[in-house]
């Protein structure tokens, strides 16, 4: 036996390279295997065998076969000097190998062209599990938005239903105030029927005694006195009357004095509920802010809706005790509930920065994004600015500056100062010269309306006197006396024209401009101060005189 030879096999690299061929290459473009194995092998002949070993090489072959399974290739000659080579278990040899061989190619060809299929299929399938992949986002974007639009349309829905709840209780409120206000209005109109009633019996029952008067002796051509005034005799029936006139007189002032008082305390009473509705709208405004305490603030707004209403119901028929103290609780109880309602603002805008829908509706997701957009922009210029003013004020600082630069921006800065401050000044003293003009026309008209009050006042006690000398049984007498003294009668008539004239420029001067100046300064008096609070309720005399000049409401 001679020695072995491995046979030289091809490189790792062009095996690879065969490998990638045959799997992405169709096969119809791969080489046949006949061909290549034909190269291999004219390649490797040259090599393995040659002349000189020959014998080796059968002999190495002859082995290979039979591990294999083949029959030997060698047979003992007939003559026995030695071994040669059977053609025909060559030939069965060869014939073998070549159907092995094409029976792995074929089963390689199948190989390759089931793992080509199943690389289709892979890719379809994951083409396939891509397009359903894109289509689950798209269905959960479109849950998304489905569901925003179904939490949007909610939102919505519970703002009417609170609007709705709110113009309700407005209504109620309405209806509740329109009722109380009628029960004011009625018991108003009695309280009047009755005073009204008091005052006819009154005056009948002053006339009455006027008229039980006995007939006396009325002196004629009697010597006036410096005043314009008849003495009277001084008996029991005269000091009775001036008795009573003083009693009248009294009672005027007393009534003119509760008009006042009254007039004042409804001015008083006007300014508290102005004050309350105020403190009461800032109060009720939580409601469209905080959806939590939606609740609560209907029952506090009501609770202060029925306070108020309950108190506009009171205040006329309490005393003056009863209701100071009711309006001074009112006041604090509505300024509790505002010092309270301003600290939880103050904690809600501590705490939480997120911004809410107001009443109207909701905000939309772009309006949002456009805002916060906005925002953010506005943030960054702002940030830009102050990094520039910090990089100049670095600058300003680095730079070395004298003295004399220095005190001459000083002096620059407060000649801007100085500048600014005399021009506030002058506007100030503008101010002031328009104040002290108002303050003297005001001064003006308070002095004519107390002389015109008091010119009215005169005209009124001349009237009533010409009014009751006409009603009582003395009408006669008094003409025969107008008769006698003519002078009389005109001034009767003078009195009732400046009656009738009076009103009408009263009016005139009221409505007129009160800036305008009077032709004499008069000094400020108290009785000039007090006129202004008495303007309500002269206007409210001049109201009670009949236009018929027969009844008269004190």
């Amino acid at each position: 036996m001679g020695d072995r030879r491995t046979i030289s096999l091809p490189e790792s690299d062009k095996i690879l390279q065969y490998c990638s061929e045959i799997r992405m290459s169709p096969t119809s473009l791969l080489p046949s295997p006949s061909h290549s194995v034909a190269n291999n092998l004219s390649g490797s002949v040259y090599t393995f065998c040659t002349e000189d070993n020959l014998e080796q090489c059968i002999t190495y072959i002859d082995q290979e076969l039979r591990t294999i399974g083949f029959p030997t290739v060698q047979a003992v000659s007939k003559n026995g000097e030695g071994r040669k080579l059977h053609l025909v278990s060559i030939i069965n040899c060869i014939y073998e190998l070549l159907q092995r061989n094409s029976q792995t190619m074929r089963s390689n060809e199948e190989v390759e062209t089931q793992l080509l299929k199943i690389n289709g299929d892979l890719e379809y399938l994951q083409s396939i599990h891509q397009r359903q992949k894109d289509q689950l986002e798209a269905t959960k974007r479109e849950n998304c938005a489905l569901q925003e639009r179904d939490r949007q349309m909610q939102c919505k829905n519970r703002n009417l239903l609170q609007l709705l709840k709110n113009e309700k209780e407005e209504v109620q409120k309405l209806q509740n105030i329109i009722a109380s206000r009628s029960t004011q209005y009625n018991h108003s109109v009695k309280r009047k029927e009755r005073e009204y009633n008091k005052l006819k019996e009154r005056l009948y029952q002053l006339v009455m005694d006027k008229r039980d008067k006995k007939i006396s002796i009325d002196v004629l051509n009697y010597v006036g006195r410096a005043d314009g005034k008849r003495s009277s005799w001084r008996t029991g029936k005269t000091d009775a009357k001036n008795e009573e006139e003083m009693y009248k007189v009294l009672l005027n002032d007393y009534e003119q004095r509760q008009k006042q008082l009254m007039v004042e305390n409804v001015e008083l009473k006007k300014v508290l509920q102005q004050m309350k509705k105020e403190m009461i709208s800032i109060v009720s405004q939580r409601k469209t802010k905080e959806k939590l305490e939606d609740s609560t603030g209907t029952v506090t707004s009501d609770i202060e809706e029925e306070i108020a209403d309950s108190s506009k119901e009171n205040l006329s028929e309490l005393s003056c005790e009863a209701v100071r103290e009711q309006l001074i609780s009112s006041i604090r109880q509505q300024w509790r509930i505002l010092k309270s309602h301003m600290e939880k603002l103050d904690n809600q805008a501590c705490l939480v920065n997120v911004p809410t829908p107001d009443e109207n509706g909701l905000i939309a997701r772009a309006e949002h994004e456009q805002e916060l957009d906005k925002l953010i922009s506005e943030i960054q210029q702002c940030k830009e600015t102050i990094r520039s003013q910090q990089q100049l004020l670095k600058q300003q600082l680095s730079v070395p500056r004298d003295d004399d630069t220095s005190k001459l921006l000083q002096d620059c800065y407060l000649l801007e100062d100085k500048e600014r401050l005399q021009e506030e000044w002058k506007l100030f003293n503008a101010q002031k010269k328009n104040f002290e003009k108002e303050r003297r026309n005001f001064t003006e008209a308070a002095i004519r309306l107390g002389h015109e009050k008091k010119v009215f006042e005169e005209d009124r006690a001349a009237w009533l006197k010409h009014q009751f000398l006409n009603m009582t049984v003395f009408s006669d007498h008094k003409n025969l006396e107008e008769r006698k003294v003519p002078g009389v009668h005109f001034s009767s008539e003078q009195d009732n024209c400046r009656l009738h004239s009076r009103p009408h420029d009263k009016v005139l001067a009221s409505s007129g401009d009160y800036s305008r100046r009077p032709s004499k300064a008069l000094p400020i008096t108290s009785s000039s101060k007090h006129s202004l609070t008495q303007i309500e309720s002269i206007s409210w005399r001049d109201s009670s005189i009949s236009p018929n000049d027969t009844d008269f409401l004190n």
